[in-house]
């Protein structure tokens, strides 16, 4: 809490794409939520390098109660939501102060309703990240099909549960954790599993889109639930290669029976025998090497050195500047990490 006062400071981060009309009709929504709770809000706008700049004049017909500043981030290019979060928060780490952090897409999709909830839950676990899991879906029958069958095949290959998405909060010291943790770069709830940072959830609903159309296609979400089991690569990679060493057990279990079956018993086919062994051979050799490379690329990554947002945020940062306040004469207030 801040010294001031007893009521936390919040910062809320939203990223964006060309999506600036959600931008606008979100915020709105969110002083709605806020007001009369908290007094010391403010809204951070990830632009992941959004083909259009920001308006500075986006909120000059507006008038807010408990947001007092809204800033917008622009990074240099498009990373992607997982990167463009990742970025935010190793700039907030560094360079904001704040006692806590609600995480949320702009598109309404994350409804602004949970925010207080997410909060005050944050308030009471402290040292947790607090999810917002999604309990019912607005997606068609065919996208919660495949969905279902990414979080089974998650959870074999990695021993974990995925049911989250970005929407959460959490304290600032946990932000500062967080952001020195390569693997958000990926995949964000991944990455708080794979730190092993506490973390619980509130049920919630998912949202429908106001404006505009999604970015996320089927190539873009194979992307992303692959980018979650990377995360995990370690886990996945020993899992697979006892999955494939199992499989490899059984085709070496078929050659012997049929080397058996060609010894025991003399009413056999002419040519099946060696014909059924080679294929047999051919599965194994295949399955062992499979293993072997599996293993090995792992091991390789190792290697190669991760982005630490904390650290590398400030490569992906073209501008800083505020859109909120508008004081008098049009001019807008400079910005200020400190709230007053």
């Amino acid at each position: 809490m801040t010294a001031a006062t007893s009521t936390p400071s919040i910062v809320i981060m939203v990223a964006t794409y060309n999506d600036w009309e959600s931008v606008k009709s979100i915020v709105p929504l969110l002083d709605k939520q806020l007001s009369g709770r908290y007094c010391q809000v403010r809204v951070i706008v990830i632009d992941d390098g959004s083909t259009e700049f920001v308006d500075e004049g986006l909120f000059s017909d507006q008038t807010f109660t408990a947001i007092s500043e809204v800033r917008v981030v622009t990074l240099r290019r498009n990373l992607g939501n997982q990167r463009a979060f990742a970025v935010g928060l190793g700039y907030l780490a560094s360079e904001v102060d704040f006692d806590f952090l609600v995480l949320m897409d702009s598109d309404h999709e994350d409804k602004p309703e949970y925010v207080p909830q997410l909060i005050e839950q944050a308030i009471r676990e402290g040292n947790k990240v607090v999810f917002a899991e999604r309990t019912q879906r607005s997606e068609g029958r065919r996208f919660q099909l495949f969905y279902a069958i990414y979080k089974a095949l998650y959870a074999v290959l990695t021993g974990a549960p995925i049911s989250y998405g970005n929407f959460c909060a959490l304290s600032s010291i946990l932000v500062k954790r967080i952001s020195s943790v390569s693997e958000i770069w990926n995949h964000f709830p991944a990455g708080i599993m794979k730190a092993r940072v506490p973390y619980t959830s509130i049920p919630s609903e998912r949202g429908t889109r106001k404006h505009g159309t999604s970015k996320m296609n089927l190539v873009n979400l194979a992307i992303h639930g692959l980018s979650g089991l990377a995360v995990h690569a370690d886990v996945v990679s020993v899992r697979f290669t006892l999955g494939l060493v199992l499989f490899a057990a059984i085709a070496a279990a078929g050659i012997a029976a049929v080397v058996l079956k060609r010894i025991l018993f003399d009413d056999f086919v002419l040519g099946w025998s060696s014909q059924a062994i080679l294929a047999l051979l051919g599965i194994f050799s295949q399955l062992l090497i499979a293993a072997a490379l599996v293993v090995f690329l792992v091991l390789a990554s190792r290697n190669q050195r991760n982005v630490i947002p904390a650290w590398d945020y400030k490569k992906f940062l073209l501008d800083v500047r505020p859109v909120y306040p508008v004081l008098a004469g049009g001019e807008l207030k400079p910005l200020g990490n400190r709230f007053p």
